[in-house]
């Protein structure tokens, strides 16, 4: 199947009418729909697919943002194959149904037609929601709906979170991601940019409470990138995904400079950030870019399209090995020392299950080491009273109602212990926590 490149939304192809209802037809509308229960969202797939079949798209984007609201976003930025179009092979067809690519074209028309979203008569309760990611934009529309007043209250100048200060235009055109910001404000939902929890107005939970929020709900993503702990990763030319992707996409907005890039490239991560920081890069200028990981090229936890799409950029993979040392000469980086490695366990990706093997000793050249392997949320124990932390930091849940140890307290996203890890599933914890939240305010 072949987009139409001419009806493209920032440079992502998006199908033609014709293409969308021919590839709808192809649906076999089974009856235990394998693709929505792989869908953490539960999108009702086989519905808004039989809607596109018969040419009322609009009923399927209705359909599609009952569950989730960011529905072009997921469309374009979902792990599918590993969701709804993975569960889609389970059937009898030799080809999966493009569901991702189906779910686009709603929401891309419904952009197009300019409508919004119907604003609820809001009778209900103030609600706080700290952070205009995913989820934080998605337990808003939720709470709107249900007729409260919910507040975002987002630290950087536009919200969407990592659609916007992350995931690269070339896979989520800002475009997409404004609209569907846009719809969610359409129900009713107030957003203030430039505020940043833990100051201010926003120093701590208590603060809200007493400014006449009934319920708070935290979702302030993951602020800072993790560091591996090796010698060298102070030297100039050292970043973390987080430093590197958030000025990349505020240079796209127009919110900052260009980022300077050096020609040579490495990228320590095997995951899609590790692909979208090699894309940003190669974008930027960058022409040899070296990729290395722990795990080997069929346990990367990279989408598989961004895998193809990266390789064909040019960029080379070392796989199974370990970086050891960032090496540099008068405070700038020259380049990464690693090792090759092999697990002690099967089937256990993780660094502490990594075993060095001797005599493996390499070096990579590269003026920039950009590491891409995770991120941890910012300090926030004062500015959350009661609420109750993991180790590391993040907030702990309960798996049914995302409520915390505090009452009135609920979060999601990556900030919540076990949440966040893909859009849709912040869209999800999002969702659930506004049905929750409503159930708690009218107690």
């Amino acid at each position: 199947m072949s987009e139409n490149k001419e009806n493209c939304n920032g440079c992502v192809p998006v199908l033609t009418d014709a293409q969308a209802k021919h590839e709808a037809s192809r649906c076999l509308m089974c009856d235990d729909s394998p693709c929505v229960a792989a869908c953490p969202a539960s999108v009702p797939v086989k519905h808004f697919i039989r809607a596109i079949r018969f040419d009322n798209p609009r009923r399927a984007i209705n359909l599609i943002r009952e569950q989730n609201v960011l529905a072009g976003v997921c469309g374009l930025a979902c792990p599918v194959e590993k969701l709804c179009v993975g569960a889609c092979r389970s059937t009898d067809l030799t080809v999966p149904v493009a569901i991702d690519k189906l779910q686009h074209y709603a929401a891309e028309k419904e952009l197009a037609s300019g409508r919004k979203g119907k604003k609820s008569a809001g009778n209900g309760e103030k609600v706080a929601v700290i952070g205009g990611g995913p989820s934080g934009l998605s337990v808003a529309a939720e709470l709107a709906r249900l007729g409260h007043k919910p507040t975002i209250f987002e630290r950087s100048n536009r919200a969407g979170g990592i659609c916007s200060y992350g995931v690269p235009a070339h896979r989520v055109p800002q475009k997409l991601v404004a609209g569907e910001v846009a719809w969610v404000e359409s129900l009713g939902v107030e957003i203030k940019t430039g505020q940043a929890f833990g100051q201010g107005d926003l120093e701590s939970l208590d603060k809200l409470f007493d400014a006449g929020f009934k319920a708070v709900y935290v979702s302030a993503g993951l602020q800072e990138g993790f560091m591996p702990g090796i010698k060298g990763e102070d030297l100039d030319g050292a970043k973390n995904w987080k430093q590197f992707l958030n000025a990349f996409s505020a240079y796209n907005l127009g919110e900052g400079a260009k980022p300077e890039i050096t020609k040579s490239v490495v990228i320590v991560g095997g995951g899609s950030v590790a692909m979208d920081v090699a894309s940003a890069a190669h974008a930027l200028g960058a022409r040899e870019i070296d990729i290395v990981c722990l795990e080997a090229p069929n346990e990367m936890p990279a989408d598989e399209k961004e895998l193809k799409d990266v390789w064909e950029l040019g960029a080379r993979f070392h796989t199974r090995t370990m970086p050891l040392e960032v090496t540099g000469e008068g405070g700038k980086v020259l380049g990464l020392a690693g090792v090759r490695i092999r697990w002690k366990e099967p089937e256990k990706f993780i660094p502490s299950n990594a075993e060095k093997i001797e005599g493996t000793e390499y070096w990579l050249p590269g003026e920039t080491v950009i590491f891409a392997i995770g991120a941890k949320p910012s300090e926030m124990e004062k500015a959350l009273p009661g609420v109750k932390l993991t180790g590391g930091g993040k907030i702990l849940v309960d798996d049914e109602t995302q409520a915390t140890s505090r009452a009135g307290v609920y979060a999601g996203g990556d900030v919540a212990a076990d949440g966040g890890a893909t859009i849709v599933k912040a869209v999800a914890e999002g969702k659930r926590a506004g049905q929750a939240i409503d159930a708690y305010l009218r107690r």
